[in-house]
């Protein structure tokens, strides 16, 4: 057996590459100088074993074994050294060039075999050619070492700051109850009583979920990315830390609110589906149905709730199905019914009408015919359709009339507009007389001015005006009183001094006497209340009674005194 074949895997240890230390041109057995350095190499590389372990997952050990085991038992059935080198170089050149990451574990002890194989003969042509490119590939798995290195730097760097920052948001969950509520639709009418419990607990959700969706996705990150081991052990660490704030209380409100929300269902079953037949809409049962399930599916519930809600409404659901089917066949032997009421009321209907056609009933008449008909319909049971139909026809039989009145409307109307035209020609015939007066006031004494303006008035009030009109030519009138008392005051003027004097005492007497009428007829007022505040006292009230015929006796005397005086005031100026 050759010296390769005494070669073991546990003495093939995974040795990095070489440091800047190691030199560029291939050993040779002769050369203890070169066998110095290699042995140097690989003791100065040893201590460097444990650090690039740890920059590696700790998985595939089993497979790394596999893997320099069957390339030892491989270059076994090869007795030349050159082709073991050869194929030692081609299976470092596969680990680095691997789809993914490089195998450097493969690499570092196909690289341990490399050396030991260069110790043994090899031709210089082509120990030379092999040791190039075996150079050539420490160099490049250094140079791709390096770059991992930094891309697995940067990896930690931004998984560094993406947990800092979940951090801080995490620490402001003991304020998760202060926020304000969420623009969230309750569509369900079951669950509007507890809406604000719902949007409540929800809107804490979505913020927990939103915290525990970041937490899985930076453990799902961790585990792709190439980092040391215990820099990820300490990543996974904070995470769980995190997790142990965000995961129990996440899980605690969404308890409570997959309880809540079994009880309002619960309830509304028992409230429309506990008994055998279905009293309510069933069109407004399903969109509550459909309701309740659209927003489990926005809920954050868990599987028993949402499954057991579920199962319960379609439960639910198949019963109004099986509701609409007895409700059809119930619908079908009442469409016989209705058929047959419908036939009464188009024959009465039709007797109406004929009767209508042959002028037999006034429009009155016929409309009065008409409603007895429409009567009898909401007599008897008719179904929806058949009502429509009806009303058709009622409306069709009713045209005529209505025809017939619109024209008695229009006769009438243009009857009133002829009357409203005549009473417009009278309206300004009082207009023209009132004019009329106002331009020839010269020829007329104040007496007869007075005469002509009372007549004008009582024409004005019989002539059967709107009040607003009669307002109008009044307010027309009004400039003759001015009139007529100037006149008066002229014709007073013309007096002598002692018609003067008369008159006046005669003005003064009357003042007194009106003050004197003013005066009894509040006596007589407030003795009115007191009998009427007196009630069942009998002789207060008869006291009451007395005083009252006196003043009314009096009154009935100071009234006769004013009027003789008015009188002689109003001889005394037509003198």
């Amino acid at each position: 057996m050759s010296k390769m074949n005494e070669i073991n895997i546990m003495d093939v240890k995974e040795k990095p590459f070489q440091s800047s230390e190691e030199s560029d041109f291939p050993p040779t057995e002769n050369s203890s100088l070169q066998e110095a350095i290699l042995a140097s190499s690989l003791d100065e590389t040893h201590d460097q074993h444990h650090e690039e372990e740890e920059d590696q997952p700790k998985k595939g050990a089993a497979s790394d074994h596999s893997y320099i085991e069957g390339l030892i038992k491989e270059i076994e059935h090869f007795p030349e050294v050159e082709v073991k080198l050869q194929k030692v170089i081609d299976f470092m050149e596969q680990s680095l060039a691997q789809t993914g990451s490089p195998h450097f574990k493969s690499f570092w002890q196909a690289r341990g075999l490399c050396l030991q194989l260069f110790k043994e003969n090899v031709s210089p042509a082509m120990r030379s050619t092999l040791w190039t490119k075996y150079t050539e590939l420490s160099k490049e798995a250094r140079r791709l070492k390096d770059l991992l290195d930094e891309q697995s730097s940067f990896a930690v760097e931004q998984i560094e700051i993406a947990i800092q920052a979940l951090e801080n948001d995490v620490a402001q969950l003991d304020k998760i109850e202060e926020l304000p509520p969420a623009n969230f639709e309750i569509a369900s009418s079951s669950l509007r009583k507890n809406k604000d419990f719902y949007i409540s607990i929800q809107n804490q959700l979505d913020l927990l979920n939103k915290q525990a969706s970041r937490i899985n996705a930076l453990r799902k990150e961790l585990i792709k990315t190439e980092m040391r081991v215990r820099k990820k052990n300490k990543f996974f660490q904070r995470l769980s830390q995190l997790g142990d704030k965000v995961f129990p209380k996440r899980k605690e409100l969404i308890a409570s609110l997959s309880n809540r929300f079994i009880e309002d269902v619960d309830m509304f079953i028992s409230h429309h589906f506990s008994k055998e037949d279905l009293k309510d809409s069933l069109f407004i049962l399903r969109e509550e149905i459909k309701a309740l399930q659209g927003t489990a599916k926005l809920f954050t519930l868990n599987t028993h709730a949402f499954t057991q809600t579920r199962m319960r409404l379609s439960e639910c659901w198949d019963k109004i199905k099986n509701e609409e089917k007895e409700r059809k066949k119930v619908r079908s032997q009442q469409k016989t019914a209705f058929k047959a009421n419908m036939d009464q009321v188009f024959e009465k209907l039709e007797e109406a009408k004929k009767a209508i056609g042959e002028n037999q009933l006034s429009p009155a008449e016929g409309n009065k015919k008409i409603d007895e008909v429409a009567a009898f319909m909401r007599s008897v049971e008719l179904g929806r359709d058949e009502i429509q139909h009806l009303r058709e026809q009622i409306a069709i039989a009713r045209k005529p009339l209505l025809e017939l009145m619109k024209s008695e409307e229009q006769k009438r109307q243009e009857l009133e507009q002829e009357k409203q035209h005549q009473k417009q020609i009278k309206i300004q015939e009082i207009r023209d007389e009132i004019e009329q007066l106002i331009r020839s006031v010269d020829s007329f004494e104040a007496n007869q001015l007075g005469q002509k303006k009372d007549s004008l008035l009582e024409k004005i009030q019989n002539a059967g005006l709107l009040k607003s009109e009669k307002i109008e030519l009044e307010r027309q009138l009004k400039p003759l009183r001015d009139i007529i008392a100037d006149k008066k005051a002229m014709s007073l003027t013309a007096l002598s001094a002692d018609e003067r004097q008369a008159h006046q005492q005669l003005k003064d007497a009357l003042h007194e006497r009106k003050e004197l009428r003013n005066q009894i007829k509040e006596q007589l007022e407030t003795l009115r209340r007191g009998k009427g505040a007196s009630g069942l006292d009998f002789e207060k009230a008869m006291e009451y009674n007395s005083q009252i015929q006196i003043q009314k006796e009096r009154l009935e005397k100071i009234n006769q005194a004013v009027s003789e005086i008015e009188k002689k005031i109003t001889d005394l100026e037509k003198q």
